[in-house]
Order: C-alpha cells, then sequence, then structure tokens
C-alpha cells in the first residue's frame, strides 16, 4: 500500500479508503489510486485487511437449504459483494426437517456475529414487527420480495410487470390458450405474477381459464407434475409461462416425453434467466431477474448500512428492470 501511494502521490489513508469502497475521495483520486494499482499489480490482503482494522463487516445470508437456480444465483451475488468488499459472509440454511425454523436460523447467524443479513424469500415476507423488533441494530433487507414491503427494505423487481409483460409476448406471437405454473403459496411473487399473467389475458380480450393454471412448488419435480397436469387438461395449452427456470424446464422434459416438439408444437417461457435457461435444448426463453446484480447491490447496502451505524435508516424498496430474452423455446402458435 506505501508503494501504490508513493505512486499515486496519496497518503496511505487514502488507498485504504479507495481499496475498501469508502466515498470519501474523489474520483480523480481514485482513477490515480487504480492506475497505481493496476501499474503494480498490486492484491490487497483481505484477511490483512480485516486485522488491520480488527471488525470486518460480518454479512449473512439467510435462505432456505433447497436447491434451485436462483438461490446459486442469490448465493454467488452475496460471495462477490462480501469479496470485493473485504467483508466476510456467513451462511444461514434452514430445512424442514432440521427442527429449526426460519427465526432460529436468523438468530444463529446474528449470535455467530452477523451485522446485517440478506434474507431471501419468503422467510423475508413473513417477518412480523415483533420478529423484527428483536433484531434491532442489525441491519436486515430481503431479496426479490414480490411486493413492496412495509417493514423491511428490498431489492426486487415488478413481478406482475414482467410476467404481464412475458404473457403479452405469447399473445403478440399469437397464443390464445396459455398455461401458467404458478411458485409455491408461500411467496409473494407467486400471487403477483399470477395477476400479471391474469391481466395480459383479460386486456387482450382472452379468457382466464383455472384449466390452464398449475400449481408449483419453485422446484423442477413439482415443474413435471404441473405440466402434466396442464397437458391432461381438456383445454390443452400452446404455451407455458412458468414461474421460475427449473420449472419451465420441467415442463419441457414433460413435452419431449409427450412427443411434443418445443416450440413448433408447444411454447415454454420462464422465469430468472438463470443458467440453467442456456443448459438446455432448446434454449429457454425467460424474464431477466438479475438475482446475482441483486444480490451484490443488497449485500453493499447492508455494509454501508453496517459501515456507517449513524446514518438514518428507512425502509426503501430498490426496483431493479426486468426484461424478456427471448430464444428458441418460442415461436409463434401453432395453426390447428
Amino acid at each position: 500500500m506505501q508503494d501504490v501511494a508513493a505512486q499515486a502521490g496519496v497518503s496511505v489513508m487514502t488507498v485504504s479508503n479507495v481499496l475498501t469502497g469508502k466515498k470519501l475521495v474523489t474520483d480523480a483520486t481514485r482513477a490515480a489510486v487504480m492506475k497505481a494499482v493496476d501499474a503494480l499489480h498490486y492484491i490487497p490482503n483481505i484477511a490483512a485487511r480485516s486485522l488491520a482494522s480488527a471488525a470486518p463487516e460480518r454479512i449473512g445470508v439467510h435462505f432456505r437449504n433447497i436447491e434451485n437456480a436462483y438461490l446459486s444465483a442469490m448465493v454467488i451475488g452475496a460471495v462477490d459483494a462480501t469479496s470485493q468488499m473485504g467483508a466476510q459472509m456467513l451462511v444461514g440454511r434452514w430445512d424442514l426437517d432440521s427442527g429449526l425454523s426460519p427465526i432460529d436460523v436468523l438468530r444463529q447467524l446474528v449470535r455467530s456475529g452477523a451485522q446485517g443479513v440478506l434474507i431471501a424469500p419468503p422467510f423475508c415476507e413473513m417477518l412480523t414487527g415483533e420478529e423484527l423488533a428483536e433484531f434491532e441494530g442489525v441491519a436486515l433487507i430481503g431479496l426479490s420480495t414480490g411486493d413492496t414491503l412495509a417493514r423491511l427494505p428490498s431489492v426486487r423487481i415488478d413481478d406482475k410487470r414482467a410476467a404481464f409483460d412475458m404473457t403479452r409476448r405469447l399473445i403478440a406471437l399469437g397464443h390464445r390458450r396459455i398455461g401458467f405454473i404458478t411458485g409455491a403459496a408461500n411467496h409473494l411473487s407467486s400471487g403477483t405474477r399470477l395477476a400479471g399473467y391474469r391481466q395480459a389475458l383479460q386486456e387482450a380480450g382472452l379468457s382466464v381459464s383455472s384449466d390452464l393454471v398449475a400449481n408449483g412448488e419453485l422446484t423442477f419435480d413439482s415443474g413435471l407434475v404441473a405440466m402434466t397436469q396442464l397437458l391432461e387438461s381438456d383445454v390443452r395449452p400452446t404455451a407455458v409461462l412458468a414461474s421460475n427456470d427449473d420449472m419451465a424446464a420441467a415442463a419441457m422434459a414433460v413435452a419431449h416425453r409427450a412427443g411434443l416438439r418445443v416450440p413448433d408444437d408447444l411454447s415454454i417461457a420462464g422465469f430468472d434467466d438463470s443458467p440453467l435457461a442456456v443448459r438446455v435444448e432448446p434454449k429457454l426463453t425467460s424474464v431477466r431477474q438479475p438475482v446475482s446484480a441483486m444480490a451484490d447491490q443488497a449485500v453493499r447496502l447492508l455494509i454501508e448500512a453496517v459501515r456507517h451505524p449513524e446514518a438514518e435508516r428507512s425502509i426503501v424498496t430498490h426496483m431493479v428492470e426486468h426484461r424478456l430474452v427471448e430464444r428458441g423455446s418460442t415461436s409463434t402458435a401453432p395453426v390447428v
């Protein structure tokens, strides 16, 4: 750091402020320091930095212990943010069979030293005022909340609008029988995405049939069951929108087993645009919810709150733009 400071013509403290992301220097000074860092091939020693400060920020990541692409992307984003900002990351995973409730796991994280916690749905959407009062002084933020929360800040997309946009796109491709696979009932996004799907159908003058809606649990296996139900209904869809990519991939598997060609006979779209979307064949059309970037943003907000405890904390919903990513799993409706 002394070498970097000498080459940039600044103090060692200024170099430290730049490398830890503190907003105490001008853009010109920051650029000069980073130029010196690049020229000298300097790599900050995060462990040494933590020892020197004696108070590394500890950020917990709280989620249910299930396998899906969304949670993988969330953890990757949190890892990126904590590593780049020199913070420690603690993981709290809860399981329906563990005997520990989500609130027990949150308590464990805080007892382990977490000063801020990123909380995945559905638990972030379920926290009561009484429970939040227990964690006064701990920075908490929800991720991908299906709607605005009154008690907790969050980073989210407009789920209703996103589902509306994808359904409207399928309608524009000529589809009139569009199936929908919901998410888990305890996730707010399940309701808002279903509402967006229904609104798009209604605005297009199409009927909303219960036969075209199947319940899922945001897992691949639940997608298999839901898609089988849709194909066995009296009103077989020509397109299906699933509430995440895992269930959309399962829907594609069921369609292939039924002898249907995707997208010639049946178009399928997903949600999240996770890495899974480009690992299936054909590649999946999906609503891009930038989960990793959202988790990165949320963790940075937590770290800033921990570093500046004197700042006033307010409940803010940080909205992130979604977009439609069209690939090979959707096309114009088949002629019947």
